[in-house]
């Protein structure tokens, strides 16, 4: 019986220290939320701590993204219908901001600059 106990107590443990590290990546961006609300975002690569259960990390990619939009047609001033194809390269530089305005949904941020794109 006291065994079986070490034995749960032993992988109880295991699970809380493995849960408690994070590790962010060269390209990637982190932050640590507690209780929902921002506690750190400028981590460096490498293993990082947090507590379980109250620490929530969410990570983001720091390198160079597409947004490749769908061709449109354009009329132009000689009454000529042209397919005009863009894109955008973008990155995120500020994750806190960039998750403050997009609650961290990249569809967001690509809708906001597809508008841009189309409104020019």
């Amino acid at each position: 019986m006291s065994r079986t106990i070490l034995l749960i107590l032993v992988v109880a443990l295991g699970v809380l220290g493995v849960s408690s590290l994070f590790i962010v990546t060269e390209t990637e961006y982190a932050i640590k939320f507690q209780l929902g609300r921002i506690v750190k975002s400028d981590y460096q690569p490498g293993i990082h701590v947090k507590l379980p259960f109250v620490n929530n990390v969410r990570k983001f990619d720091n390198r160079l993204l597409t947004l490749d939009t769908n061709p449109e047609q354009m009329l132009t001033s000689e009454q000529k219908f042209v397919a005009v194809d863009s894109f955008v390269k973008w990155r995120i530089v500020d994750v806190s901001r960039f998750y403050t305005s997009t609650q961290g949904n990249e569809r967001i941020a690509l809708n906001r600059l597809d508008s841009i794109v189309k409104d020019r």
